[in-house]
């Protein structure tokens, strides 16, 4: 079970001077650990641009049957949600070459569909990974989405980013899989691993993959997805708007953590 915190910090006074540097992954050696942050519905409002381009994507494949409902996917990631439709349809695992196709019709769907869903952020999303930063945090991203969107997502709003510190589904499956790797990029900093391992979702399918990798985990968002991940014991937040309130909690969480969470 994910280490979670149950007790909201009260409000603070926000800070200034902040800086969003690209650092990445990198942290100072008194660091507290490392904030791993989804992209979709955590940072950007981007759910409808992104399910839009999903959809028409798949639809250039012909499957004779498929599942609208994302959630009903093994994996709650493009790739692995494409790799199961394929399966679904009888053709077997899809090939490399099946894959690539599949990205470039999800690129080319999510460029045509951006101006009609302009990105924009989750209130105070940038500001909040301004202070992590700021603060001594790593920040590493692990999104369920294609590499070319992430990147351009985390641009529209004004996060820097290295290309190590991002991990999405156009290198791995599932969301475990790109969580670990981007625990595992945190480390590459010279000063060693991070001293604890948040994440921070948007999605059931991230507080799963939390719990599964031992992390504490602190849920984004309001009405029924706040509802479902309170509703498995997590911590919520509507969105970044007190970024100080926020790192407080992630603070909080950290510091309650038992040592099996510090960065494994």
């Amino acid at each position: 079970m994910a280490c979670r915190s149950k007790r909201p910090p009260p409000l603070l006074s926000s800070l200034s001077g902040m800086r969003n540097s690209p650092s990445g992954s990198s942290r100072s050696p008194n660091s507290p650990g490392l904030v791993v942050l989804d992209i979709d519905g955590t940072l950007t409002d981007t759910v409808t641009l992104h399910q839009a381009a999903m959809r028409v994507a798949l639809d250039a494949f012909d499957f004779p049957v498929l599942e609208p409902d994302w959630s009903r996917y093994r994996h709650h990631t493009d790739s692995g949600i494409f790799a199961e439709a394929w399966q679904r349809a009888g053709r077997g695992n899809p090939a490399e070459a099946d894959r690539h196709r599949f990205f470039a019709r999800f690129e080319d769907a999510f460029a045509r569909l951006c101006p009609l869903h302009p990105i924009r952020e989750i209130p105070g999303a940038a500001a909040f990974v301004a202070l992590v930063r700021a603060t001594g945090w790593a920040v590493a991203f692990a999104t369920g989405g294609l590499r070319t969107p992430a990147r351009a997502k985390l641009r529209a709003i004004g996060i820097a980013f290295t290309e190590p510190a991002l991990v999405t589904a156009s290198e791995f499956l599932s969301r475990e899989e790109i969580v670990s790797a981007a625990i595992a990029a945190a480390r590459i900093a010279p000063d060693g691993r991070p001293a604890a391992v948040i994440s921070v979702g948007d999605g059931l399918w991230d507080l799963q993959a939390a719990d599964h990798l031992g992390l504490g985990f602190l849920g984004v968002g309001t009405g029924a997805k706040a509802e479902a991940l309170a509703g498995q014991g997590a911590a919520v937040v509507p969105d970044f708007t007190d970024p100080v309130r926020v790192l407080r909690i992630i603070s909080d969480m950290a510091a309650n953590c038992p040592a099996a969470l510090r960065g494994r």
